[in-house]
């Protein structure tokens, strides 16, 4: 029996050293830090969550690609690259899928809406001119209908959030745990 707790104690402490090491934490240099502590049942109560009985995190090949227009003269033209047939998901067109439990959608709530830009550092932000999105946190109704979905692009730092919904400012500390979160909750594709 020792032989078994024994065994099981160096299987999880080896799995999780080897998880540990894909991960990088927040600098100071980043500039960004938890700058608000609201509670998941305030949040539940905001678009898209008071919508949503379904959250996944999607990966997917960069190939299907449209282009959005703001229509202001200040504004990018986006790419947006969720697969999707009509409002719902094109499963054989995605990579990885993994549908949130609500322990993991408190966790990921608490870092989309609660960290922000630090309010004594300046909003600067290092991006790189790629965007080739492979990553997605998608919303979804009662009918598996797309209400919501951050797009991301780890390699550069850019994203695009499709309703227009507050999650706060990404600063590349929020990405950087928006990643970490992807991987330990066992996503590999566009995380490297």
């Amino acid at each position: 029996m020792k032989f078994f707790t024994l065994l099981f104690l160096l299987t999880v402490s080896t799995f999780y050293s080897q998880s540990k090491k894909k991960l990088t934490p927040i600098d100071s240099e980043q500039n960004c830090k938890k700058t608000n502590n609201t509670s998941f049942e305030n949040l539940a109560s905001l678009f898209p969550l008071n919508k949503t009985t379904n959250v996944q995190i999607v990966s997917f090949e960069y190939k299907n690609s449209i282009l959005i227009e703001d229509g202001k003269p200040d504004e990018l033209i986006v790419i947006d690259s969720l697969p999707r047939i009509g409002n719902k998901l094109d499963y054989k067109n995605l990579k990885e899928f993994k549908h949130l439990e609500l322990i993991k959608i408190i966790e990921l709530s608490n870092i989309l809406y609660n960290f922000n830009f630090d309010p004594k550092k300046s909003k600067t932000i290092k991006t790189a001119g790629c965007y080739m999105p492979r990553n997605a946190i998608v919303f979804l109704d009662n009918q598996e209908n797309i209400i919501e979905y951050i797009e991301i692009c780890f390699e550069c730092g850019g994203y695009f959030i499709f309703n227009k919904s507050n999650f706060g400012e990404f600063c590349d500390g929020k990405i950087q745990l928006v990643k970490n979160f992807f991987i330990l909750n066992g996503m590999e594709y566009g995380l490297q």
